[in-house]
């Protein structure tokens, strides 16, 4: 495959991007959807079937497809172009239930979605920094850290501060199990390796 191709294939996607080729399965999804609401970021979203949320840093967009087959209405965004049209042909690829909504995207800034548009649930999902006990990421970790920059803390909270006038229930802010809080949660929900720290939502009627 060239660099920058997407080949959507039944079952999934792969795509050859950062000098890497990654393979995007269906089934990964749908093994984290048979927990239902009873998963971590399921129970941190509120996830139910009407939710409208929005994936702000969507990446190769998993959580978000995990979140549309749990019934929620889900719109992603992702900055970079090369990973939204991943995104795209992987939203496009995956078989969802007849009851769910499919996904919409859009390729940009989601900061710029909020001046529009209002959301139940706004999710933040951060590219992390290098794992503190110096194991390497996952191929598709090391993909994403090749094409976009970190985001710091302080980039983050003010991210957080913007998101919270955009949620109508709460923002949900994904972190390391042992990382410190971008702000204090009003309350958190813990993961095996990562929690979820989630923030009452503040938009105005």
């Amino acid at each position: 495959m060239a660099a920058g191709e997407v080949k959507a294939e039944a079952g999934g996607v792969t795509v050859r991007i950062a000098g890497r080729t990654l393979r995007f399965d269906d089934r990964e999804v749908q093994r984290r959807a048979k927990q239902g609401r009873r998963g971590a970021l399921a129970r941190a979203c509120g996830a139910q079937p009407g939710v409208s949320v929005h994936d702000a840093l969507a990446g190769w967009g998993t959580d978000g497809l995990l979140l549309a087959m749990l019934g929620c209405r889900v719109h992603m965004t992702e900055a970079h172009p090369d990973v939204c049209a991943a995104l795209a042909a992987r939203v496009r690829a995956t078989a969802l239930p007849p009851s769910c909504a499919v996904p919409t995207w859009a390729c940009g800034d989601a900061r710029e979605c909020w001046h529009e548009r209002r959301f139940d649930v706004v999710y933040l999902d951060p590219m992390f920094g290098d794992h503190p006990r110096g194991a390497l990421p996952a191929l598709r970790m090391q993909a994403l850290a090749a094409l976009a920059d970190e985001m710091g803390d302080d980039e983050l909270a003010q991210m957080l501060v913007a998101a919270r006038k955009s949620a109508a229930s709460r923002v949900v802010v994904k972190r390391r199990r042992r990382a410190p809080a971008v702000a204090p949660p009003d309350w958190r929900i813990l993961g095996r390796s990562v929690r979820f720290d989630v923030y009452r939502g503040r938009a105005l009627p």
